[in-house]
């Protein structure tokens, strides 16, 4: 999560909490504007390697300095890892994050069971073969 000040914070819960001592916890951080490339810039610069980000959002209008899709093509040419992206949009409303001519990258807009069978399916999926 970001800190509001667009940097990457840990958070202070554990799989062990309930989820409702968890949404305590959430509720009185301070959320900023969402730039969805705050994840591959902030392992960009840590050296840190991934496989797949996945941005949770609520759909607040894109902030940063880069786009998305640009952090990740950079992230890929720095670290030569293939890695994808998967933005999720949290309410179904309209928005596109990816590049559509990369087969590595998935919007997908709202949520219900089905989003997270999708995303671990797109993150195994061998894109070399799209």
């Amino acid at each position: 999560m970001t800190d509001g000040n667009g940097a990457v914070s840990r958070l202070a819960i554990s799989s062990r909490q309930r989820l409702d001592d968890v949404l305590t916890t959430l509720a009185d951080l301070p959320f900023g504007g969402t730039d969805r490339a705050l994840p591959m810039t902030w392992a960009d610069r840590r050296k840190v390697p991934v496989d797949t980000f996945v941005v949770y959002t609520d759909n607040e209008t894109w902030a940063g300095r880069v786009h998305p899709f640009q952090a990740l093509k950079s992230y890929r040419e720095k670290t030569g890892i293939g890695a994808k992206l998967v933005v999720v949009g949290m309410t179904a409303t309209d928005f596109s994050i990816a590049d559509p001519s990369d087969a590595g990258m998935l919007d997908v807009a709202g949520f219900d069971a089905a989003v997270p069978t999708v995303i671990s399916d797109f993150a195994r999926a061998d894109m070399t073969q799209a």
